[in-house]
């Protein structure tokens, strides 16, 4: 058994887990969401140079984000997970049906005849932010800036009322 090493120091607490996430998705966000595959056309033929869509990435770092906090989920959020949800994991031909109104009138209101694959992108991204904000609003009720969350020693929450006084 002395072989075993102990790694405390090195244990990352869930807060760190959300937080770093949090900041992965900020890190996505802060470039235009976009698709970045180049397409070269030469004489006589074409190069594909497959890169990111930060566009999916973004929506798939929401996602999982949600998929962490499942566990705390409360009636509100859980409301605004399944209307978000259904819009982000379905398929572009779905997302016509489902906002079916929201697309007519978009279309009326552009004079396309048909809007193609970018309305359904365009509806998955915002249905992300929305959930985005909602997960915010979610670790804001749970206080998840405070020193321990989410069932890691309760005891050790610090308040900022004990250290009134302490700058007399």
């Amino acid at each position: 058994m002395e072989s075993e090493k102990t790694y405390g120091n090195d244990k990352l607490e869930f807060r760190q887990i959300v937080l770093k996430h949090i900041q992965r998705i900020l890190e996505i966000s802060s470039n235009e969401l976009r698709d970045k595959t180049i397409v070269r056309n030469h004489e006589n033929y074409s190069e594909t140079i497959e890169n990111e869509d930060t566009r999916q990435s973004y929506i798939q770092a929401i996602e999982n984000l949600a998929y962490i906090l499942m566990p705390y989920f409360d009636d509100e959020m859980l409301k605004v997970y399944e209307k978000c949800e259904r819009i982000i994991n379905a398929f572009s031909y779905e997302v016509k049906r489902i906002l079916k109104k929201t697309y007519e009138r978009i279309k009326e209101e552009t004079g396309e005849e048909d809007l193609g694959n970018a309305f359904a992108i365009k509806m998955k991204l915002k249905y992300a932010k929305k959930l985005f904000i909602a997960l915010n609003k979610l670790l804001n009720r749970n206080d998840y800036l405070k020193s321990a969350v989410y069932g890691e020693d309760k005891d050790e929450l610090i308040s900022d009322d004990e250290n009134e006084g302490d700058d007399e």
